[in-house]
């Protein structure tokens, strides 16, 4: 009894060590994401999808994900609410990471290493700085707002690192001016986000800084309507203005105007050539005129191997340099471009372009291809064929001669796979005869022996009836009738091709043929028919049966002989197709698709008959009709 209360007490002991020794190998990995753009902006869409592809694909790791929209916010206390909501949706626990995006929200580095200290802070934003609030919080563009590195966080001790995703400004004006050489005016469309107004500040810098002539003209709908940003641009030459897209955020009507600040930029790129600060997918604006953005595989890449590195590997963000997204090459769009009327020309190499048309040669190559590898393949024959008339005795008897040797050389070629059966029939039982003493009785042996014999006399003929097929197609093919025994020769047929049975298959003869029964007909051509019927059964079975039956009943006056297989079968519409010359409906199996031509040849020549039953559809079943001319015994 104490003996029991310890080991009950020892196991009560161990299974809560048992429990968390399992859930430490099971542990979920959390990421905690304050995203500071619309969860439906394009920039956040783009910016976050390997995120979103890792926590898809992985299921030890779960992403809380939280946007907070900055330019709906009045001021930093209102930051500070959303974020402390955020964090207590979040739970108790450390995050595993914690991944800030958009560069406007970077603010808050400081609070959340104060609420987590150490815990592993991942940046990702267009820019490698962050403001203070006043900063953010206002409406308009500052160029002398103080600008602070974010490698101050890091010489403060805290645990991150930055992924810089900047907006390709300074490259998409240079886009802009080689593909509007006149140029005058670049109206740039912002809202009153942070980010767009500090895009606001880059753009007018590097105009006057490098395109001085260019005049600058802000479009911010902080100042205009959007009935009043339309007539203006309906008024612009495309020639002489270019459009710059970034934003249309309003602070006022952020979450009243979601729908239309999508759609404005696909109604200002149906009025004017408009290009835009920001990646976009042009499939979906197929009237956008173009933009330099970041190399996606490559910031794919990064960010997916920084996140994974912290989260599996416990790499320490610290220890990561900071990485600056490098530029891509320039998109252009085709059908933007001739719209607007612009020279399709300039544009820069190894640019990506859209919808540009192909040319002739790009939509047909492969069928000019073909047509040309046609006609130089005709050219070539006919050559061939005027050198070989050319190198002909004029002679009629000579060339028939020619043509009829040309026809023999290529039936003996294409007919390797009917002298296979019994070639390896005399091979097989020749081996068995070469076996030492002792090994074979006596009657083994001259049963090899008669095997070898019949098929050396089978290929013999199957040599002797390639070289003058031509004969048999003349009426002028001969056959030797003498009493057969049928039943005798179905045997012989079914043991020269058991060699080429498949494994599991079993074959069977059949008959009600008395066995004393001889009938006046050439032994040899029905042995080479059956043989033929037979072997194509067993190409074509790989499980199940094949049976060989003759019958005297089946049709009166006529021996009738059938080769029953489970193979594959043959359509119905290939009933007469498969007696034709060289034809093959397997190009895998070997053969020259002569066989079945030859055997319907032979057939004609013995008066009788070979056909399909195309009513069988469990595998193929052929069947072969001689006369039945009976011989009495005695008159052998």
């Amino acid at each position: 009894m104490h003996r029991r209360l310890r080991v009950l007490l020892l196991l009560l002991l161990f299974l809560p060590l048992t429990s968390q020794l399992a859930q430490g190998e099971t542990r979920v990995k959390r990421i905690l994401l304050l995203s500071a753009h619309a969860r439906e902006a394009n920039w956040t869409r783009d910016v976050l999808a390997p995120l979103y592809e890792i926590d898809e694909r992985r299921d030890d790791i779960d992403l809380f994900d939280s946007y907070i929209p900055m330019v709906s916010l009045n001021s930093k206390d209102d930051l500070d609410f959303a974020v402390t909501q955020s964090i207590a949706f979040f739970g108790d626990r450390l995050p595993d990471l914690v991944i800030l995006s958009g560069s406007s929200i970077f603010i808050k580095v400081p609070d959340i290493n104060a609420k987590w200290p150490d815990v592993p802070i991942l940046l990702v934003g267009e820019h490698d700085y962050w403001c203070e609030p006043e900063n953010i919080f206002t409406y308009k563009a500052d160029p002398m707002a103080v600008r602070h590195p974010v490698s101050d966080y890091l010489a403060q001790g805290i645990n991150l690192s930055l992924i810089q995703v900047p907006a390709m400004v300074e490259q998409t004006i240079d886009l802009m001016h080689a593909m509007l050489p006149d140029m005058r005016r670049l109206m740039f469309i912002g809202g009153e986000n942070f980010q767009s107004r500090e895009e606001q500040v880059r753009v007018e810098r590097y105009l006057n800084s490098k395109y001085p002539e260019i005049k600058y003209v802000p479009l911010l709908s902080s100042v205009y309507s959007s009935d009043v940003l339309i007539r203006i641009l309906n008024k612009q030459n495309p020639q002489t203005t270019g459009i710059l897209y970034c934003t249309w955020y309003t602070h006022k009507d952020y979450r009243q105007t979601a729908t239309s600040r999508h759609a404005m930029i696909h109604m200002v790129a149906s009025l004017v050539p408009t290009f835009s600060v920001f990646w976009y997918n042009i499939e979906d604006n197929r009237l956008l005129t173009g933009y330099c953005s970041y190399d996606h595989d490559y910031y794919y890449e990064v960010l997916r191997k920084r996140i994974l590195s912290i989260v599996d590997n416990a790499v320490q963000p610290y220890s990561m340099p900071f990485a600056t997204m490098r530029m891509s090459q320039p998109t252009l769009n085709w059908e933007s471009m001739e719209k607007y009327g612009l020279d399709t020309s300039l544009i820069p190499e190894g640019a990506e372009v859209f919808f540009k048309p192909h040319s002739f040669w790009q939509d047909h190559y492969k069928l000019l291809l073909g047509i040309a590898f046609s006609v130089l393949f005709l050219v070539l024959i006919v050559y061939l064929v005027t050198i070989r008339k050319a190198l002909v005795v004029e002679s009629n008897a000579k060339k028939e001669a020619e043509k009829a040797s040309l026809m023999k050389t290529q039936f003996v070629q294409n007919m390797s796979h009917e002298i296979r059966t019994p070639l390896n029939a005399i091979i097989g039982f020749a081996q068995l005869l070469g076996l030492p003493d002792g090994f074979n009785t006596e009657k083994e042996k001259e049963e090899y022996l008669s095997y070898v014999m019949n098929n050396s006399n089978l290929l013999t003929m199957l040599i002797g009836d390639v070289i003058n097929l031509s004969d048999m197609e003349n009426g002028t093919y001969q056959t030797k009738r003498t009493p057969c025994n049928l039943n005798e020769m179905c045997r012989m047929s079914t043991k020269a091709v058991s060699h080429r049975l498949e494994p599991g298959v079993s074959m069977r003869f059949e008959t009600d043929i008395p066995e004393d029964l001889r009938v006046e007909t050439d032994g040899m051509r029905v042995q080479q028919i059956l043989i033929n019927f037979l072997s194509n059964a067993c190409k074509h079975t790989t499980d199940g049966s094949i049976t060989l039956s003759a019958s005297l009943t089946d049709i009166p006056g006529m021996v009738t002989f059938a080769v029953t297989d489970t193979g594959t079968g043959i359509p119905a519409d290939k009933a007469e197709v498969i007696f034709e010359r060289f034809t093959k409906l397997d190009e895998f199996k070997q053969g020259a698709g002569l066989g079945l031509s030859i055997c319907r040849t032979v057939a004609d020549h013995l008066d009788g008959n070979v056909w399909l039953d195309t009513s069988y559809t469990g595998g193929a079943r052929f069947f072969l009709t001689i006369p039945c001319i009976t011989v009495l015994q005695g008159q052998e």
